[in-house]
């Protein structure tokens, strides 16, 4: 299982070069001259292993969930700066910890009571809307994604898919509570055709950053199984803790 240590202290030439300009800052604490300190280091690499975590209601067909850190402190921090501050040298840190969670998902599917007559598994990142996608540049999350399975053993490595597509626009998810965040998804995404022979009759195992509410993995979930899957897990980095949620 790769190992969460070792992922801090980013001193790679560009950051040393950008240095010059600005000071660097880190990702988790905005402390000065780290992009990620010993301290926010050790609180990742003090946390647990990936667990099963389902939030309070759980949304219609929602599938199992594996995620590894609370949403909260640096880990909220570094997500943050990563996905939406334009930080892409935090996915060295983040990586690490979304393979952790890759792996505790292939677990669940390779489980007694799973679809036996499934193929795959295939891994299939969360689509990201086309407005995020012209303001962040990128997708964030299926590059993150790729690193991540590249840290995998080859014989243990699923193919990535970036299957899903979001079919109309939806609302930002922040500050909506956990209905609202159901209507504003629910029928949103659908399996792309090209994907769909790889998608069919798959164990498809759905990646995100965090899981709020779960009604963003419950609508992946329900595409793709419209589409022919026959067995959806999802996993994330990290969970946000909320009052009457549960883990286990």
């Amino acid at each position: 299982m790769p190992s969460r240590t070792g992922a801090g202290h980013l001193t790679t030439a560009l950051l040393a070069l950008g240095d010059l300009v600005l000071p660097v800052r880190c990702g988790g604490c905005d402390l000065p001259r780290d992009a990620w300190c010993a301290a926010c280091e050790a609180e990742l690499a003090g946390a647990p292993p990936a667990a099963r975590w389902w939030p309070t209601p759980v949304p219609h067909g929602l599938p199992s969930v594996w995620s590894v850190l609370p949403y909260q402190g640096a880990v909220r921090a570094a997500l943050t700066n990563w996905k939406d501050n334009g930080r892409r040298d935090l996915a060295q840190v983040l990586s690490p910890v979304l393979a952790e969670a890759v792996l505790a998902g292939l677990l669940a599917h390779a489980r007694p009571g799973t679809a036996a007559t499934a193929q795959g598994p295939v891994v299939v990142p969360v689509p990201s809307g086309r407005a995020n996608v012209r303001r962040r540049g990128d997708r964030p999350l299926q590059e993150l994604t790729r690193r991540a399975l590249r840290s995998l053993p080859p014989a243990t490595r699923p193919p990535l898919v970036p299957a899903l597509r979001l079919t109309r626009t939806v609302q930002d998810q922040s500050g909506l509570h956990s209905g609202a965040r159901a209507t504003n998804l629910r029928g949103a995404m659908a399996v792309e055709q090209p994907a769909r022979k790889a998608v069919q009759g798959a164990r498809c195992l759905v990646v995100d950053d965090v899981i709020t509410t779960g009604a963003t993995l419950a609508e992946a979930a329900r595409a793709l199984r419209a589409a022919g899957a026959l067995d959806v897990v999802a996993v994330t980095i990290a969970a946000t803790r909320r009052r009457g949620a549960s883990s286990g």
